[in-house]
């Protein structure tokens, strides 16, 4: 699978933060890993934020998430509006041996997920 995209919600970044008493805002992933049935991921990002009180505060280092594919999407409890909406990509789709060199885009909103692994 080369492209997916996830729809844009309705509320905007602010409000989805101003929901979040204490959490961290993830942004840049950088390093992934899944195994080979697709059921259980980890995901590295290249920097995030402790969110207090709705707010943005401290930033982190190297912030990282885990969890079960379908039980992570479970968890997705909003997804911001089409304002915030970004195509990513990746140069190849991470996968075979010899490694695939296939073109990957994904398109989302930022999204909010309640009671996930975050951390080693």
């Amino acid at each position: 699978m080369t492209n997916i995209n996830l729809l844009p919600g309705d509320k905007s970044v602010a409000d989805i933060l101003g929901g979040i008493d204490d959490g961290i805002f993830m942004n840049t992933v950088n390093s992934w890993s899944i195994d080979d049935q697709r059921k259980y991921f980890q995901m590295g990002c290249e920097i995030g934020w402790l969110i207090k009180g709705g707010k943005l505060a401290d930033p982190i280092k190297n912030p990282t998430y885990s969890g079960c594919t379908t039980d992570f999407w479970n968890k997705c409890t909003a997804i911001a509006d089409k304002s915030s909406w970004r195509v990513w990509g990746t140069p190849n789709c991470g996968k075979g041996e010899p490694g695939q060199n296939a073109r990957t885009g994904q398109g989302a909103s930022p999204c909010r997920f309640d009671n996930i692994q975050v951390g080693g």
